[in-house]
């Protein structure tokens, strides 16, 4: 199945309402931060994941901590956050201004987010902000419930997209949804692109 007209939960709506966007994408001396993707994009996929209050959600790729502040608001204080990202600099940043900001549903770590992070697992959500070859990890499915959702990009050859899956009674996933979209590799060590552009 593929498609983008998803429905816009009241949850998720309200939960961006109330995380300062300029507050996680800006230092403090007003320059911004690389790790953050498009507004837009961080929302579709969040209406993908189809997160509800309660969940247990593993987030791949922390960033500028912004998505994981509206993962935050969403699962609420009966759920939790589990992110992490590779580059130790965004877990430091991350983990305090969450901390600042009241999320206290979250933990960071610092890990591969291409083997997930299975001491904390397993997770009814999982949302990737960086994108796998060809298909989800293994790994990273393995740490997925019966019945849960992953949303991830993917990269095959010249093609780039964003795909949801829903984990069967069997073990499998299925795709459920897809869109365009395209993101970084996900990597073994921290990845910055933007500095071979300069």
């Amino acid at each position: 199945m593929s498609g983008n007209n998803f429905l816009k939960s009241d949850l998720i709506t309200n939960s961006i309402s109330k995380v300062d966007r300029f507050f996680y994408t800006h230092y403090e001396n007003g320059s911004q931060v690389h790790q953050i993707s498009a507004e837009r994009l961080i929302e579709q996929m969040i209406q993908m994941l189809n997160p509800n209050s309660g969940d247990r959600i593993l987030e791949i790729g922390t960033g500028s901590g912004y998505s994981t502040a509206i993962l935050s608001h969403i699962v609420g204080k009966n759920g939790t956050v589990i992110s992490v990202d590779i580059d130790p600099n965004m877990v430091e940043r991350a983990s305090q201004i969450l901390s600042r900001d009241g999320c206290n549903n979250v933990s960071v770590f610092l890990g591969n987010g291409k083997i997930g992070l299975r001491e904390k697992a397993p997770y009814d959500k999982i949302i990737a902000w960086a994108s796998a070859e060809g298909e989800i990890l293994l790994p990273i499915a393995n740490q997925l419930v019966s019945d849960g959702i992953v949303v991830c990009p993917l990269r095959e050859k010249d093609n780039s997209y964003i795909a949801s899956f829903r984990k069967n009674q069997t073990g499998e996933l299925e795709e459920i949804a897809r869109i365009s979209g395209g993101f970084i590799p996900m990597t073994d060590t921290p990845f910055y692109p933007w500095l071979e552009e300069n």
